[in-house]
């Protein structure tokens, strides 16, 4: 048996095309000047016996309006429909928003619409895929419905469309507004069918023969039997499967839903019924069949309000076999009721049946193939399609100030629901916003507008009257006292820039004035071009401002300015006592200055306030005369002298007449007279100070040298004293004769005859000792190998020889001079003990033995 129907089955929606859809004005690209709203791609409006449709073309436009907008239909392929030609679909259309119908023959074509302004054309547009053709709403159970996965097959033709889309919720009263696309193999058929089962097969089939597009819509729910069919046309149904009921007044709802929203839109050709195999299932009697079938048939005409053609198809196979019972019932409702039409028999399709109840792959074909031999040329013939309701569109007119009237034309639907005001009025006025509306007529179908946008671009394409020109009684150009009239065309309403509102003004004085116009349909027109009128006045006294104190010295000025000068100057001159003609003038002398304005019309002002200005002198430039030498060392001092009796200022900043310098630098000073007048700075007077050396200190470097600790300048010398006489030296160090105190004082020379010293060494007790001959070497033992070798008395010609206790000469030098400490390195040597002669002109001196320790 068919799987029971469960709530909330269904949980994905996999491979398939958008399902909803909002008729938005902008379905061509963003440059576009025109674009169509509808009708959309890959619709198919029903035809009429006679071949024929007409539907509503609607679209927007931007910028000015054009003088007409056109249709025309072409087929997309040679042999697919019948060209239009251009068609008038509205001329002059305003705010933007262009509608009208198109009449054309069956076929698939490509929609153009194209707007012509100054008898050319000027935008076009463009949908592909306009069907005129054969619409169905398939009904039934499971072999109508489809399940995914069995083998069904895509239609193959192009024209064989579906709207993609499930309705898993199964939402009774209101779906998404269509979108349709091909029918492929695992398309959804809106509102629930699940596949393309045997539809895409009957949809080539139909076209090949038809040469029209061919549309589906699938109603059908798995498992119903005839009579839940029939008790959900009065509320929900029972479900012999669980013991309870459908939900949402399932199954019908779906097929009301299906008519009400999609029927009327596109128009249909007729309800494809298969439904039988849940009959056999549980038993249900002949008659109850019958009853059953000939009330969904007429509840569905009445909630359509049309004689909808019906096919019912002869069928009744389930897990039980056929039943001649539910095929006679079928047969007694083709028979009895009038526009029902036979179907297929199909209990004989693909027996035993794979899973015992549906057809499968070929089976599937088998079943198209079926239905496309029972809607035979004779049912075409007899059959009663219903054309596509007209959808509701908008026009657009004038609303007063800023806002616009927006009226529905839908004369056949009594119901009028907009999606921002709610129900029943077929008129809102508006500013802006974006607006649809759904209609409904007697019988509960309905169908809805585009969606319209209204904004700036709305109300630059409404139809507004000429822009005025506003005439004057006289010249624009008065002098004061006298006035003007301007007037503007006759209207309806005036609105002037300075907020008067009649049709003359006026004018008195030097302004700017434009004006609009309100025609009888209340459309205002743009503001006028500017009209300027001039009051020629006299000019007013001027101001003068002082950019800086009006009493200076005479090394400073100021500026005296005109207030707003530079501006006033575009259209005036100015005139000062001074003689001079110029916003500003620069004064270095005392005086009174005054000015007075000249305008175009070389009308004079006044002189204005004077302005008392006065300029005082500055001191002499002071002369700085020193007390002595500017250079001298350190704790000497120079007294510096300025030679004014003004007040003085220094430039570190001393404020004395006379200025005791102890710093090198730069000294110059200035003068201040009381009036605060400085002169110029003085000649700078350079002083020198110079430092004087470092205190020294002695220290005993052998046994006869005593040297000055630390460093000094190359130009230092020293001046040693041994308590009875002085000597000088350049070098740090002195060889000291005698044994005493000694003490050292460090200088140089400023210039000849002038010197910096430093303060006097503390004493160094100095103890002479001239044992050995007055030779010494030190230090001994050494560490190092290197030895000092010094002498009491100057010796010239010195040999120094180093030998071993053997008396093998390990090292030999000589010197010119012994004088002061001589090196003596026997770093090469090993630790030992070395025996040293020291020789001078060859005569023995010295001989003293030498240990190296390492």
């Amino acid at each position: 048996m068919p799987k029971p129907y469960v709530n909330g089955v269904f949980g994905s929606l996999r491979h398939h095309c958008v399902r909803v859809v909002v008729f938005i004005l902008t379905a061509l690209p963003a440059f576009s000047q025109v674009t169509v709203s509808f009708p959309t791609s890959r619709i198919v409006f029903q035809r009429s016996q006679a071949n024929k449709a007409s539907f509503v073309v609607t679209g927007t436009y931007k910028q000015s309006i054009p003088e007409r907008v056109e249709a025309a239909l072409t087929p997309l392929n040679a042999g697919q429909g019948t060209a239009t030609g251009w068609q008038v679909l509205e001329n002059a259309p305003v705010g933007g928003i262009f509608s009208g119908e198109i009449s054309a023959e069956g076929g698939w074509y490509k929609l153009e619409v194209r707007l012509v302004r100054n008898g050319q054309v000027a935008e076009t547009a463009e949908v592909d895929r306009i069907g005129i053709g054969e619409v169905f709403v398939v009904a039934g159970q499971s072999n109508a419905r489809g399940i995914q996965n069995y083998g069904a097959s895509a239609a193959i033709d192009d024209r064989v469309s579906c709207f993609n889309y499930l309705n898993s919720n199964f939402e009774p009263n209101e779906l998404p507004q269509p979108t349709f696309s091909h029918l492929n193999a695992d398309s959804y058929i809106a509102p629930y069918g699940y596949s393309a089962w045997s539809w895409g097969v009957l949809g080539d089939l139909l076209v090949k023969r038809l040469n029209v597009p061919i549309l589906f819509y699938n109603a059908a729910l798995e498992g119903t039997t005839s009579r839940a069919w029939r008790e959900s046309l009065y509320g929900n149904a029972s479900n012999p499967y669980v013991g309870g009921f459908y939900g949402n007044q399932l199954p019908y709802s779906q097929l009301r839903v299906t008519l009400r929203e999609f029927a009327s839109l596109t128009g249909i050709r007729a309800i494809l019924w298969h439904q039988g195999e849940s009959d056999t299932g549980f038993n249900i009697p002949e008659d109850e069949i019958v009853s059953n079938l000939q009330q969904i048939i007429g509840q569905s005409r009445n909630d359509f309000g049309h004689n909808l053609s019906w096919v019912v198809s002869r069928v009744s196979f389930s897990e039980k076999g056929s039943n001649a019972s539910v095929i006679n019932a079928q047969n007694r409702v083709i028979g009895s009721v009038y526009n029902v039409f036979a179907g297929p028999v199909t209990d004989n399709i693909q027996i035993p049946r794979p899973d015992g109840v549906h057809m499968q792959g070929a089976g599937l074909n088998l079943l198209g193939e079926a239905w496309n031999n029972s809607l035979t040329d004779s049912f075409f013939q007899s059959s009663q399609p219903r054309n596509p309701f007209p959808i509701p569109t908008f026009k657009v007119s004038c609303a007063g100030e800023n806002r616009i009237k927006l009226s529905i034309q839908a004369n056949n639907y009594p119901e009028v629901n907009w999606n921002q005001v709610g129900g029943g009025s077929r008129e809102i006025t508006t500013e802006n916003g974006t607006y649809r509306v759904k209609v409904r007529d007697f019988n509960g179908n309905f169908v809805y507008s585009p969606t319209v946008e209204i904004n700036q671009q709305t109300f630059e394409a409404l139809p507004k009257p000429a822009i005025p020109i506003i005439s004057a009684s006289g010249g624009t150009s008065f002098c004061e006292g006298d006035q003007i009239t301007l007037s503007a065309p006759e209207a309806s309403a005036y609105q002037w820039s300075n907020g008067a509102n009649g049709r003359t003004i006026d004018v008195s004085e030097t302004n700017q004035y434009t004006v609009r116009i309100k025609d009888a349909n209340e459309c205002w027109s743009g503001y006028s071009a500017v009209t300027s009128t001039v009051r020629n006045p006299r000019p007013s006294v001027p101001t003068i401002i002082a950019k800086g104190p009006l009493e200076f010295c005479n090394d400073k000025n100021v500026v005296l300015e005109i207030e707003n000068g530079t501006t006033l100057s575009t259209t005036n001159s100015f005139l000062w006592n001074s003689g001079q003609n110029a916003t500003s003038i620069t004064v270095r002398e005392s005086g009174r200055f005054s000015a007075r304005t000249v305008n175009q019309y070389n009308c004079f002002s006044q002189f204005s306030v004077p302005v008392t200005v006065t300029v005082h002198p500055t001191p002499e430039t002071p002369v700085i005369s020193p007390s002595g030498l500017v250079r001298f060392c350190e704790r000497e001092a120079v007294t510096l002298y300025a030679n004014t009796s003004s007040s003085v200022l220094w430039n570190n900043g001393a404020t004395s007449s006379n200025l005791l310098v102890r710093q090198s630098g730069k000294y110059s000073v200035i003068a201040t007279n009381e009036h605060g007048c400085v002169s110029v700075p003085s000649k700078e007077v350079e002083v020198e100070v110079s430092p004087i050396p470092t205190q020294p200190s002695i220290e005993k470097t052998g046994n006869y040298i005593l040297n000055v600790k630390g460093d000094y300048l190359s130009d230092i010398q020293f001046r040693w004293n041994d308590g009875a006489e002085e000597t000088i030296t350049a070098e740090k160090y002195l060889k000291a004769q005698k044994s005493g105190p000694y003490t050292v004082t460090a200088f140089y020379f400023l210039e000849p005859g002038r010197a910096c010293s430093s303060l006097t060494s503390e004493p160094f007790d100095f103890v002479l000792d001239v044992s050995g001959n007055g030779v010494n070497v030190y230090p001994n033992p050494s560490l190092d190998g290197v030895f000092l070798l010094e002498s009491f008395e100057d010796l010239t010609n010195v040999r120094m020889q180093v030998m071993d206790l053997n008396g093998k000469l390990m090292l030999e030098q000589e010197t010119p001079l012994l004088s002061n400490s001589q090196p003596l390195r026997l770093t090469p040597l090993p630790s030992g003990t070395y025996l040293l002669k020291v020789r001078s002109f060859g005569k023995p001196i010295f001989t003293k033995k030498l240990l190296v320790i390492r």
